[in-house]
Formats: structure tokens, C-alpha cells, sequence
């Protein structure tokens, strides 16, 4: 009788559970059947409802081991649903298979050889410093002018925190180290890719950090603490990771080349070539969407980049871009993108060269060594950092007495504060530039308009605090309306703008709902730092759906107002000064379309971009294309496959208007950009990007809710800042339109559409008042501490 139970136990297992486990690597082609995306040519074996041996069910993209060789990862069906599939995972977000773990040698590295590799290590860095010491000294003209259009860039990519530099030349030492130690053959190619060096110390460790017990009931300003076994883990100045391991053409730092070994296209020419000027709006999605997406990218990331002196601009081009400066005179950072000479819009002002330098390294938080990982110069949290700052000397700047953010009081209009730093174009009498958490804030002024919505904001939660609670002194108020501003951009985020950016399907796959009640999603294995593909390329969609112009409409009389040119308005946020602009301009970006997600990228940002005075600009889609060489990121197909798609194996296979273009750039499909090959993609359905991006933005934000132990809607058990259930009904009540009705000017703009990222000519969400019980108010008496 035991045995036919035993039987029946197999037989059920084999057959219902996971039927694919018991068929052979020979045989499984035999197996499949059709399932899925059928436009692909996909065909998928039949799915476990359970993952045998303890493994997880979780989409393709959190499982990159399941492409590497050897790798047994059966499909299944995700979130108890029959039309979602993953696989099943046993090594965690690990790039490494089983395969690998186990036949990875036990073997450490030679002590000797360590020691060797420290000295070699320190030896090289002191070179560098020299050198970089001896250019500054000698070559003045290693830094940029600060009128040119690099210098504004340099404004959005540069850190004011010491401690970046500090911990960048201690990444470098561990880089040096690894190169040491690879030519020694300490370890191989393999084990560098797959984070298998044994762990080998190098000889640079970032301090570790001191957190609180008990913990804070509010999150850190830097990021650290918020997961007790890593304290480190998505705070500021920490690396991003990867979804793949890198392709540096040297396994280590050195920019990826093509796959005959010659280098990539300039990526200029990638950029005049493929990405051309064309006016395709969305039929649904308005411009707010777009910069509310700013917003978010601005918040979660921020690129730091090389420096020389005391923080100054590196230029790695002679005169104004005329010719790339000799390597010899070259910052070690200097990446230069060629330009040709025949270019159809730079070879006008005989530029051959785009200053390009690369960005800075972080240490691992682990103190290993192994390939570069750059550096986020923003916390990886959704905590609006680009609001309050993300560094313990920020706030000093921002907060005002009784716990309000300081404001510029324009003759009874609150705006942001005026800032000391000397970034925006105008400084004459009366112009404004306005003081942020990040460097972004006087970037274009329709993101000025949101650091301006969120101030106000922050001071209606904490006036309203303060009534509720007279005894809460002036930091009680700030922080518990800084945790109450923070929910409310993460339920947007979440329950407004993902939505409608990935479509229902991969937000139901990756788990990205809002819960009826407390969330369970927390799991405190899960990294929440952002990768290199989301931030160097997935997230930069928005790029191509900016328009080069901004409609600000006249709502009082029902005509436009004015219509602006972007560049004209990229540091120059003066206008905000105009009585009814705010209002005016909130009101443009709710009626004017976004334009497409697709391989169009306006002129503003790809010749005019920071232009300033300048008859030129830089050309941010080639900076975009350079970025992500310089973070060593893969090649469009390999993120294909991981996603479960096929690759491109033939130009021809692209649409035919996208054949041609790629073809006459590139030699390979193999070569192509993964910031290329996203733009070409048709979206998925419900959303408005395609399935490779939209992939990996999901991906993004699943890690940034379940590692985030401060997430919004993870209760007691988790959060030690955790919501009431009463609260937390509350905050699920917040959208987008109604911060907006809530700190308008309210001059000319009385009604707002009801879905802020809509447009309000869409059927459905024509604007309403906004006391309509389409857009809820909340009741902040909640928060009242009894």
C-alpha cells in the first residue's frame, strides 16, 4: 500500500506538477508547445504549477541564470495565473547557474598574490592623481568653459559630497587590483563575469555604516539601514548592478567593441543616423506623464561622473569640440564620442568631438574586487531625494523653522528657493534660479513646475500637522510630513504612472498592484539598487517621447498663450516668476500629447541640448548611446533572450523603414545598442513601451518595492515606520491631479482631468473642478498622533 502511494506520489508529480522536469535535455524540442507570443516564433514547454527543489517562480528577467549554459530552470506559471509564465529560480538574481556554483574551484587566491596586487594597485593610482595633477597645472584647457554646453551637463552629473571622490579613488584601487590579479591569472574571464573571484578582498573597504537600534521610524536621508543584514544596500554613492554581467571588452573597465573586435560605431553617428526629428504624438498620453517620469529617473538616479581639482568640468576636446585633445593630455576619464567631419549639423562649426567623460566607480559594499560598477549618486529608493536631498548637509539648505521647506515668497507665491549655485543661463536682476535636493531642478522649467508642486506640498501637510498635533515640535513635523510626501509619490508611482507605462499583464506578472490593505511583498534578499540597464538605457524611453516645444495654453480665454521652444527654457526657469505661468503651464502639460515611444528623437535634445548662448548644443541620445558603453552594458539581443524573446539574427528582420538605417551603422545585429533596440520595439499591450524596456522597468520597480523595508504599504511586521490601517486608506486616495488642485496658483487653473497623465481631451477624463468627488481629497486628521 506504501508503495502505491509512493507511485501515485511520482505519477502526480511527473505528470500535473511539472511534467517538463522528467524530460531529457536530448528530448525536450519534443515537448514543446505553443504558448505565448506567437508574432516571436516563441514556444514554451509545459509550465510547472509548482517549482520542484524549493525554487521560485518569478518572471525571466529576475532569473538571469537560466541563460547560461547548463542551466535547468523549468517554466511555470506566475502569480497562480495560467497565462502568466516565469521560471523557476534556484540561484536567486545570481548571474551564476547551479552549473557554475558547483563547478566553481574552492581554491583562494594566493595570498602573495593579493599582497602583489594591493601595492601594484596603490602604485597605479598614485600615476594617475599625478597625472591628473600635472594637466590641471599644465594644460589649463583640460577644463571646460563654462559657457560652453558641456558645463551645464556637468551641473547635472557632478556631486557636491566629498565623500563620492573618496570613495571613487577607493573603487579605482579595487579595480586595479582585479587587473593585477587577471593577469596573474588568478582568476579567469568566467569567474569576473559571474561575480565568482572568491571574494577576494581588495585594498579599499568602505566604512561601514551606524545604524540605529531600534531602527529610525524614518527612512535615512542617504539610503543606509533600511535592510539591517545589508545597511548599505541602496544608499547613496553604492553601485548599480546588473541584470547581465558586463561586456567590457577587457572583462573589467575598458567600453565594449563590436563582436569582430573592431570598435562600435561613434555613437554620434548612431544618433544622426537612426534617430531622427518627427512629430508623432500619442493618442493617450499626455506631456505630463513624461515629466512626471523625469521626475522619477531624477529621484532614484544620478550619474556621477569624473572630476579634476576641486571638482571642476573635464574637458576631453580641444577648443569648443573642434578635435579630441591628444591622448597624452587626456583626463583618465575622458571617453570622447568622434563626430564625423561631413556631420550634417556639427560639421557646420567644424566639430569633430563631443566631450564625453565617463562616470565614477563605487567600491563594492563587500569590499571584493572584481569588474567596475558605477556609482549612483542618488539613493536607489523611490524617497523623493530630488525633494529633500540625499545627503545629511542637504537639508540645512531646504528646511525652514516649524518643519516647512524653505520657499521664495514671490509677492505672496511660494516657489522653490532661490539657490547660491551659478547654473542658469540668466543671472540678471529679478531672474530666478531655484534651489533643489538633486542638481536638477532648473534643468527645463516644466520640471521646475513639479519641484514647485511638491514644496508646496510638503508645507500644506506639515501646516496641517501641526494643527492636528500642537505639541509635535518643528523636526516631528517635518519628518512625519517627509514620510507622508514620500507615500504619496510611491502610490502615484505605482498605482497611476506604471500602469499605464507597462500595461495590465506585466503588473499583475511582476506584483506591482497596490494591496487592498498592508503589503506582503517585502523580502529583505531582494537588492533594491537600480541596474545599469534601467538606468542607462529602459528608463531614457522618456527621451524620445519629450516634444521640442511646450504649449502654454491662455485657459481664461480658451487660446495658447505662447508656444516655447525647449531649449529656451533648459536653465532658465524665470518664467516661473510670471503670475499665471504655473498655472497656465500645468494646464499645457494636461492637454499636449506626449509624443510616441519609437526611434524619433527631437532636435532640441540631440543638437540643441543646454545650447545656452551657443549656435550648438550636445546631443543627449549620443550621450545616451556613450553611457551605457561606458557602464559596459550588453548589446540589444542578449536582453532580448533574457526576457525569453529570440534575437535578431538578420537586419532584415526589422521593420523595413529601421533595416536599412541599422545596417548601413552597424555590422552586426549583435552590435546594436540596447538603447537602439528598445526604441524600435512595438509596445506591449496596455503600454507604451516595448517588451524589452518594459521588462526591465518592471523588473526596477518589483525590486524597489519588495527591498524597500520603508515602502509605503508594508505594515508593522516590516516597517518600523509603517502606516495605520486608517492612514494608509488615506494615502491610497492621493493622485497626481489632485496634488496639483491642492497647490495650484489657482489664478486661471480650476479644474484639472481626473488622470493627471491623460490627456484631457481623452474621452473620460475631460477636467473637472477639482472639489469633484472624481478627484478624492485626503484627510489628513488621520495622521492626528492620539
Amino acid at each position: 500500500m506504501e508503495l502505491f502511494k509512493f507511485v501515485l506520489y511520482v505519477y502526480f508529480y511527473i505528470v500535473v506538477v511539472c511534467p517538463n522536469e522528467i524530460v531529457s535535455q536530448d528530448h525536450r524540442k519534443a515537448r514543446l508547445v505553443p504558448h505565448g507570443n506567437k508574432e516571436h516564433g516563441q514556444t514554451h514547454e509545459s509550465p510547472c504549477d509548482v517549482c520542484p527543489r524549493h525554487g521560485r517562480c518569478v518572471p525571466k528577467i529576475q532569473c538571469p541564470a537560466h541563460r547560461r549554459p547548463g542551466a535547468s530552470n523549468p517554466l511555470c506559471h506566475l502569480a497562480g495565473q495560467r497565462d502568466l509564465l516565469g521560471v523557476c529560480c534556484f540561484t536567486g538574481s545570481l548571474h551564476a547557474a547551479e552549473a557554475d556554483l558547483r563547478a566553481r574551484a574552492a581554491t583562494e587566491v594566493p595570498a602573495e598574490d593579493v599582497k602583489t596586487a594591493h601595492t601594484a594597485s596603490r602604485q597605479k593610482l598614485a600615476e594617475w592623481i599625478s597625472k591628473a595633477v600635472k594637466l590641471l597645472k599644465e594644460r589649463p584647457h583640460v577644463l571646460v568653459n563654462s559657457t560652453a554646453p558641456s558645463f551645464a551637463h556637468h551641473l547635472s552629473v557632478m556631486t557636491y559630497d566629498d565623500r563620492a571622490e573618496k570613495l571613487g579613488l577607493g573603487a579605482l584601487l579595487n579595480l586595479f587590483a582585479a587587473q593585477e590579479l587577471k593577469s596573474r591569472q588568478a582568476f579567469s574571464d568566467d569567474d569576473l563575469a559571474l561575480g565568482l573571484t572568491g571574494n577576494t578582498d581588495g585594498p579599499f573597504c568602505p566604512p561601514p555604516p551606524s545604524c540605529r537600534s531600534p531602527p529610525s521610524r524614518y527612512r535615512s536621508i542617504e539610503g543606509e539601514c533600511n535592510n539591517p543584514e545589508f545597511p548599505t544596500r541602496g544608499a547613496v554613492h553604492t553601485e548599480y548592478e546588473r541584470l547581465l554581467p558586463p561586456d567590457y571588452s577587457d572583462g573589467i573597465w575598458a567600453m565594449r567593441a563590436s563582436t569582430a573586435g573592431l570598435p562600435l560605431p561613434s555613437a554620434r553617428v548612431v544618433s544622426q543616423s537612426l534617430l531622427l526629428d518627427a512629430n508623432h504624438p500619442s493618442n493617450t498620453h499626455n506631456l505630463m506623464f513624461m515629466q512626471f517620469g523625469q521626475f522619477i529617473a531624477h529621484d532614484v538616479s544620478a550619474g556621477v561622473v569624473f572630476t579634476i581639482g576641486n571638482g571642476s568640468a573635464i574637458s576631453c576636446c580641444a577648443g569648443d569640440g573642434e578635435v579630441p585633445l591628444p591622448e597624452d593630455q587626456q583626463h583618465w576619464g575622458c571617453a570622447p564620442i568622434d563626430a564625423p567631419p561631413d556631420d550634417a549639423f556639427y560639421g557646420t562649426f567644424r566639430h569633430t568631438c563631443l566631450n564625453f567623460v565617463r562616470a565614477q566607480l563605487a567600491p563594492a559594499s563587500d569590499c571584493s574586487v572584481g569588474y567596475a560598477k558605477q556609482m549612483n549618486g542618488a539613493t536607489h529608493y523611490a524617497d523623493l531625494s530630488q525633494l529633500y536631498g540625499n545627503s545629511r548637509s542637504k537639508p540645512g539648505l531646504l528646511r525652514a523653522a516649524g518643519g516647512f521647506l524653505n520657499t521664495f515668497n514671490d509677492y505672496g507665491r511660494p516657489l522653490p528657493p532661490l539657490t547660491r549655485r551659478e547654473e542658469c543661463v540668466t543671472t540678471n536682476e529679478g531672474a530666478a534660479c531655484f534651489e533643489s535636493g538633486d542638481n536638477h531642478g532648473n534643468q527645463v522649467i516644466s520640471l521646475t513646475l513639479l519641484h514647485t508642486i511638491f514644496t508646496r506640498e510638503h508645507n500644506r501637510v506639515a501646516q496641517a500637522l501641526s494643527r492636528f498635533n500642537p505639541d509635535w515640535d518643528g523636526d516631528t513635523v517635518f519628518l512625519e510630513a517627509r514620510r507622508i510626501l514620500q507615500a504619496e509619490f510611491q502610490h502615484i508611482i505605482y498605482n497611476e504612472w506604471l500602469p499605464l507605462l507597462l500595461g495590465p499583464r506585466l503588473v499583475q506578472a511582476f506584483g506591482l498592484s497596490p494591496a487592498g490593505g498592508y503589503s506582503t511583498s517585502y523580502d529583505s534578499h531582494v537588492n533594491p539598487a537600480l541596474t545599469t540597464e534601467f538606468s542607462t538605457a529602459a528608463m531614457r524611453f522618456g527621451h524620445s517621447v519629450v516634444d521640442g516645444n511646450l504649449v502654454i495654453p491662455s485657459p481664461a480665454k480658451g487660446t495658447v498663450y505662447e508656444t516655447i521652444s525647449l531649449p529656451e527654457v533648459m536653465f532658465q526657469p524665470s518664467r516661473l516668476r510670471l503670475r499665471p505661468f504655473l498655472d497656465r503651464a500645468l494646464t499645457g502639460l494636461s492637454w499636449q500629447p506626449m509624443q510616441a515611444v519609437d526611434p524619433f528623437v527631437t532636435e532640441s535634445l540631440t543638437r540643441y541640448l543646454f545650447h545656452g548662448g551657443n549656435p550648438f548644443g550636445l546631443d543627449l541620445a549620443a550621450i545616451n548611446i556613450q553611457r551605457a558603453r561606458d557602464y559596459g552594458v550588453r548589446a540589444y539581443n542578449s536582453y532580448r533572450e533574457l526576457i525569453g524573446l529570440k534575437p535578431y539574427g538578420d537586419f532584415n528582420q526589422f521593420p523595413p523603414s529601421a533595416a536599412n538605417r541599422l545596417s548601413s551603422v552597424y555590422s552586426s545585429p549583435d552590435d546594436i545598442d540596447l538603447w537602439i533596440g528598445g526604441l524600435l520595439e512595438e509596445p506591449v499591450e496596455g503600454g507604451v513601451v516595448g517588451a524589452t524596456f518594459a521588462n526591465i522597468i518592471a523588473d526596477q520597480f518589483s525590486r524597489m518595492k519588495k527591498g524597500d523595508r520603508y515602502f509605503y504599504e508594508h505594515g508593522p511586521d516590516v516597517n518600523p515606520g509603517a502606516f495605520t490601517p486608517s492612514q494608509l486608506a488615506q494615502i491610497k486616495k492621493v493622485t497626481l491631479s489632485r496634488i496639483i488642485c491642492d497647490n495650484k496658483d489657482g489664478i486661471e487653473l480650476i479644474s484639472q482631468p481626473p488622470s493627471a497623465f491623460l490627456r484631457a481631451d481623452l474621452p473620460g477624463n475631460e477636467p473637472v473642478l477639482c472639489d469633484s468627488p472624481l478627484i478624492p481629497t485626503v484627510d489628513l486628521s488621520r495622521f492626528r498622533d492620539i
